[in-house]
Formats: C-alpha cells, structure tokens, sequence
C-alpha cells in the first residue's frame, strides 16, 4: 500500500527530464530509488497549486540525485565492477550537483528561496559524510537513525513541499511550515517504510547486508543485545535460518515502537498543520494524516495478535 499519493505528472516530468542528460547517466539514474522519489513528489503534491509553473519540479529531485546516487553505504565484499561503479556514480553526482544550480536559476523561485536551497544542498553535503564516518567507526544506534533521517531523506522531503509552496507564491510564514511538515513528515514515512520492509524477508536480508538498517532492528539490538551481538559478529555470513531468526525477533521487539514513533511524529505533523491557512491544501493535509492513523492502527493491531 502506498504511503502517500503523487501527481503522476511531476513523475513524468522527470522521466522527461531523465531522458534529456547524456550518457550514462539515465543509466545510472534508472537504478536509483523510486519509491523515496514518490514520496517527494507526494509532498510536492500537497503544497503545489494547479497554475504554478513547472520547470522546477525537479529541483529537488536533481539535489537528491546527487546526494543518493553515491550511497553512504556499501557491501563489505566489492569486486573491482562495484568499485569503478561507485566512481561513476561519484562522478555523475558532480554533474546532478551542477544541474541542480543551474534548474535553480529561474524566476519562479525568489532570490531568498534559491539561497536557502542552496544552504540546504550544503547541509545535505556535510551529513553524508556525518553517515558515512558513522557507518565506519560505530554501530548505529536510534539517535543516530533519527539525526541521520531528519538530516537526509527528511532534508529532501522538507525542501520539496518548501519549493512547491514558494513556487505557489505563499508567504515565508507559510513555506517555513510547508518545509517543518514535509521534514516531520518525511522521518515518519521512513519509518513506516523500515516497517513494511522489515516484514519481507528478502528486503531485510539485503539491508543488513549493506548495513542500512531499519528502525525496527535498531529496537531489536536494544532488547534482544545478546542475539544481535553473535549475529553481527561472527566469522562467517550468518545463514538463512539465522537471517530469517533475525528477522522475527526484529519483528517482535522493534517493530511496534517504531511504528508508534510513527505514530508520534504524524500527531505532531497534525499540529503544525493547523497553523496552516485554511484551503486545499490543508484539506489535503488532513486526508492524508488521517489515512496514515488508519494505516498506523492497523499495523498496531496486526502485530498485537
């Protein structure tokens, strides 16, 4: 079930826009990560107006290219494919980093509004190297996952509703409150989407495999230390039965607090959206956290059985 609703027109624009950069980069981009572009879009959806121009629909998304493409995290066993590929794509963010400067030169965006995504890109920069250095030096704890969440994938999703308010041509007051919603927004669905892929085996394999993981094993180190601390530092691969041992006690220590923080985080989402000035999008707003409470109660009751 999708977490939250796009315009399939922002999605074409930038299939559109793909199309145009020149080899390899549709290439390299074609494996990027769809469904973290979706949700983006899904903020932008809330804040855009239907008159507002589109040349920057994908501002955004060439930012997050370049900031994504290169990932942070790796598998610990690269053949010299995996390390000319994680040159390319290093080389191709530079290039995704230039576009994004020059998609942001366009008056639909006011001076004020191209500066702070400016300063946001910077930001963006600097805590993908915070995540690397930690994915190097220690494990990974909940205060870490949400730092690390609110200052990357909740960063993007932020200064996607904040374009799409600017270039809807709203107040500071109200693109301010466009960015905050987008960015508690943006950590509460990364959670829900570490809970949907926490309870499909072959996602859980892989993302522990590339030591990206999910909230919801975070709560299983906390209170199932002892399990946790034999599978992640044994000799060998851990096997299948232990990967899928894992997974259950993932599920039954972690995956009902991080679905309540979820549910945490979209209370709060609803508060700064009564600040918001009545009209469609507040309405949209409200529809959309109502539906995500529907979604959230019913995990929780799920994993109550």
């Amino acid at each position: 079930m999708a977490l939250l609703d796009y315009d399939v027109a922002l999605e074409e624009n930038f299939q559109r826009y793909a199309a145009t950069l020149p080899r390899p980069l549709p290439d390299l981009i074609a494996g990027s990560d769809a469904s973290a572009r979706h949700l983006r879009q899904g903020g932008y959806t809330l804040f855009q107006s239907p008159d507002q121009p589109d040349d920057v629909t994908v501002v955004v998304e060439t930012l997050a290219l370049a900031t994504t493409l290169n990932p942070t995290n790796f598998l610990p066993t690269a053949s010299v494919n995996d390390l000319a590929m994680g040159k390319a794509r290093a080389y191709a963010c530079q290039y995704l980093y230039g576009e994004f400067h020059r998609l942001l030169q366009t008056p639909t965006l006011s001076d004020d509004a191209q500066r702070y995504c400016l300063a946001e890109a910077q930001q963006l920069q600097l805590a993908n190297l915070e995540r690397l250095q930690l994915n190097f030096n220690q494990r990974e704890r909940i205060a870490d996952f949400l730092k690390d969440t609110k200052a990357r994938s909740a960063r993007l999703m932020g200064l996607s509703c904040y374009v799409a308010a600017s270039a809807a041509g709203e107040d500071s007051a109200v693109t301010g409150l466009a960015r905050e919603i987008g960015e508690t927004l943006g950590v509460a669905l990364t959670i829900l989407r570490d809970a949907q892929e926490t309870q499909t085996i072959a996602d859980f394999h892989d993302r522990v495999l590339r030591g990206d993981y999910p909230l919801p094993l975070l709560f299983g180190f906390e209170k199932e230390a002892d399990y946790f601390s034999e599978f992640f530092h044994q000799a060998h691969k851990p096997t299948a039965d232990q990967f899928v041992t894992a997974q259950q006690l993932t599920l039954q220590a972690g995956y009902g607090p991080a679905v309540e923080m979820a549910q945490e985080l979209l209370n709060q989402t609803g508060l700064d959206v009564k600040m918001l000035p009545q009209g469609p999008t507040h309405t949209a707003l409200d529809r959309v956290l109502e539906r995500l409470a529907e979604q959230v109660d019913q995990k929780l009751a799920e994993q109550d059985k």
